[in-house]
């Protein structure tokens, strides 16, 4: 075992004791999925399948905050399935350059970038 590990481990024993609080109700909660419970979660620090974050989704989120800066994930996108998301990003991303317009007192980009949102949200 490497220094990272002593470091990771130790970190995880840490947030496996903030996890502990109010265990007894999580051991009890199974993902219907894979049937892993909460602490198999604590134990791995990994999910037994899809599932697992909607099942776990109100356990998690905290954790995950402590751990990461947000819980929206910013990766890669499915090419099959991810269609909703790609569409979700693409909006947000152009309510941001919505806003920086607007900032910058570019009024006609703004209405251009607005009419472009409200052509999205009508289909």
């Amino acid at each position: 075992m490497d220094l990272f590990d002593d470091f990771f481990n130790d970190v995880w024993s840490e947030l496996g004791g903030f996890m502990n609080y109010g265990q007894t109700a999580r051991e009890e909660k199974k993902c219907p999925g894979c049937g892993k419970t909460m602490k198999d979660f604590q134990k791995t620090g990994r999910f037994g399948c899809p599932e697992c974050y909607q099942t776990f989704r109100n356990d998690a989120s905290g954790l995950l905050r402590q751990i990461h800066a947000n819980t929206d994930h910013k990766g890669k996108i499915p090419s099959r399935s991810g269609e909703k998301l790609r569409q979700k990003r693409r909006k947000e991303e152009l309510k941001a350059r919505l806003q920086e317009a607007v900032r910058a007192e570019n009024y006609e980009e703004a209405a251009r970038l607005h009419k472009e949102i409200r052509a999205m949200e009508q289909e």
